[in-house]
């Protein structure tokens, strides 16, 4: 049975080193779907070399995605891929949720893996490719994030699929010592995934799993997030999940619809009473659109929010000062204030793009941040024996 593994990461997380560094030279056959997407441009263009930068690049992805399919580049992959006929495979650039579907019910066999690195550590890795000019990399890095469109640039979603997640925020020269730690959780993933190992759970990935549980319980239309609060030994004591106060009727009972969206549905109908010009229409509603959030119209309490609000609901032992907080995303502006508030001293994350205000909130008050790294909650049963 062949064996597939995909890779997904913000650009500048390294996941095209990894995949040729490390998983090629085990035997692994290279993919990249970005060279896929070079090849149909030469096949549009009589030959022709593609050229295109960054943005372009972008444009292009998401113009064959929509006139095509969102998965058509994974599909594209697996043509060559059952013409070759070899046994293992490495698919790089996946930044599109159907891509990675595709991959998964296709193939048994099918994992994928996020690479994560921070902001910064990702600039000074490809800011030669910018000319030094950090504007339009961080335009090309948001719009990579999560485009609202089905056939865009969704890493965000991809990373959150993920079956392991490995962290490459360093630096590093060529087998020095950073880089043989990073081969070695290459190494012992492949190992894992090949039975040559049994999957025995650290405390980290069994804490994210059962905030990622948690997070199942919302009924957030947008997005399922779960949190969870441990003491100095990993034990939990409080928990939460996103989801409107106790007793408030849920936002797709009384509206059939995220509130927000209700109001931005409600917004975009005015705007087409007030303004005739229908591409005037388009632009308008399409910058209301990716401007304003409407954040502050959110019904629901964050998971975060939640879970602290629970030590003070039901009581605890346990003091939130010094604690650890689990979160299946990065906290937001006003969880990060509640973190710090109450004395929290660390937070575990799951989120390949943290919020960069949220971030200077909890640094300047000396809260420790870690990415989550390891098997995730899409693994973990996976790889478990029971």
């Amino acid at each position: 049975m062949r064996t597939i593994i995909g890779f997904t990461g913000s650009f500048g997380s390294g996941c095209t080193y990894i995949a040729k560094e490390f998983i090629e030279k085990m035997g692994y056959k290279y993919i990249s779907l970005s060279q896929i997407l070079r090849d149909i441009y030469s096949e549009e263009n009589n030959g022709a070399k593609c050229e295109f930068n960054r943005h372009d690049m972008q444009e292009y992805g998401n113009n064959i995605r929509k006139t095509r399919h969102s998965d058509y580049l994974a599909v594209r992959a697996s043509k060559i891929i059952e013409k070759d006929g070899s046994k293992n495979w490495v698919i790089d650039g996946i930044r599109n949720p159907k891509e990675a579907k595709f991959l998964n019910s296709k193939y048994g066999r099918f994992y994928l893996i996020a690479v994560f690195a921070d902001y910064e550590t990702r600039w000074q890795r490809i800011k030669a490719n910018y000319n030094d000019d950090e504007r339009f990399f961080h335009l090309d890095d948001e719009r990579n994030s999560n485009e609202s469109i089905e056939y865009g640039q969704r890493v965000r979603d991809c990373y959150n699929m993920a079956d392991y997640i490995v962290s490459n925020n360093k630096s590093f020269e060529p087998k020095s010592k950073y880089y043989y730690t990073l081969k070695a959780k290459i190494d012992k993933f492949i190992r894992l995934i090949n039975g040559e190992i049994t999957f025995e759970p650290s405390e980290r990935e069994a804490i994210m799993s059962m905030a990622y549980a948690n997070s199942l319980r919302s009924s957030c239309l947008k997005r399922k997030v779960g949190s969870v609060i441990v003491d100095m030994y990993g034990n939990i004591f409080s928990s939460g999940y996103n989801e409107v106060p106790v007793d408030h009727t849920k936002c797709e009972e009384e509206w059939g619809t995220c509130y927000r969206d209700f109001l931005r549905n409600n917004f975009s109908s005015e705007i087409k009473k007030a303004i005739s010009d229908t591409k005037l229409q388009e632009t308008v509603i399409s910058l209301f659109q990716q401007n304003f959030k409407i954040l502050d119209y959110c019904r629901s309490l964050h998971a975060e929010e939640n879970a602290i609000l629970n030590v003070a609901r039901f009581g605890s032992s346990t003091a939130l000062r010094g604690a650890t907080i689990y979160t299946t995303t990065y906290p937001c502006n006003l969880c990060a204030n509640k973190i710090v508030q109450v004395g929290i001293s660390s937070i575990v994350y799951l989120e390949p793009y943290p919020m960069q205000e949220a971030k200077k909130i909890l640094s300047d008050n000396k809260v420790t941040q870690e990415p989550f790294e390891g098997i995730t909650f899409n693994g973990y049963f996976r790889f478990l024996e029971v």
